[in-house]
């Protein structure tokens, strides 16, 4: 009778994890590739020899580069992501009362987000599910255009993500997510000047919104 009954519970417990994760959800790693646009939402304080500088503001490129996702199941509905892009690069222009300086300067960056993601429908014909994480973008190189010696910080922020997942088998799978990250930069430059070289910063919130869509492999 023991024996029965706890070959019994086996069974039954067997079947409830085959019915919760029928596909193995759970350990499964995952790949995307795909194209990103990123949309900057972005506002800058700057100073000249220490001064606020009235009016003045700048406007930063939109990017749209290839971008690499490695994903893992650590339940079947929970996992964690690394999202990383090829590193692009941007222009930044001077706007509001700079407007007439023109491009300040570009910036090479290595955009890169990583979160945790809960997954609504793990094993459904439509997959969506929604996540929070870090954006942490780290800047590659600089280059001077109407600005001297200019250079910019890493950025680090909170992020989230929402997005779908709608398989054609358990292979492979087309996905579409949007992001929102909440960051900023410093700056630090040189301005020329009839009267020589002064210095300057500037604080830039960048607040990107990213759309991200392309293919999934699953392993």
């Amino acid at each position: 009778m023991i024996a029965s009954a706890l070959a019994l519970s086996l069974g039954s417990t067997a079947a409830v994890a085959q019915n919760a994760d029928p596909d193995g959800a759970k350990g499964r790693v995952y790949v995307r590739v795909s194209v990103a646009h990123f949309f900057f939402d972005e506002n800058a304080k700057i100073k000249l020899g220490g001064a606020p500088v009235a009016g003045g503001n700048a406007t930063i490129k939109d990017n749209t580069p290839p971008s690499l996702e490695v994903g893992y199941f650590i339940l079947p509905n929970i996992s964690v992501a690394a999202t990383i892009g090829l590193p692009p690069k941007t222009t930044l222009r001077g706007a509001g009362t700079l407007s007439s300086a023109g491009d300040l300067g570009t910036v090479t960056y290595g955009p890169g987000v990583y979160t945790v993601r809960y997954h609504l429908n793990p094993n459904g014909p439509i997959r969506p599910y929604v996540g929070a994480g870090v954006n942490w973008t780290i800047i590659f190189d600089t280059d001077d255009r109407a600005l001297q010696n200019f250079k910019t910080s890493n950025t680090f922020g909170p992020a989230l993500v929402a997005g779908v997942e709608v398989p054609f088998n358990q292979r492979f799978s087309l996905f579409g997510s949007v992001s929102k990250a909440w960051v900023s930069t410093n700056s630090r430059y040189n301005l020329p000047t009839p009267g020589g070289l002064v210095p300057g910063t500037a604080r830039v919130a960048l607040d990107p919104l990213v759309v991200n869509a392309g293919l999934q492999v699953n392993f």
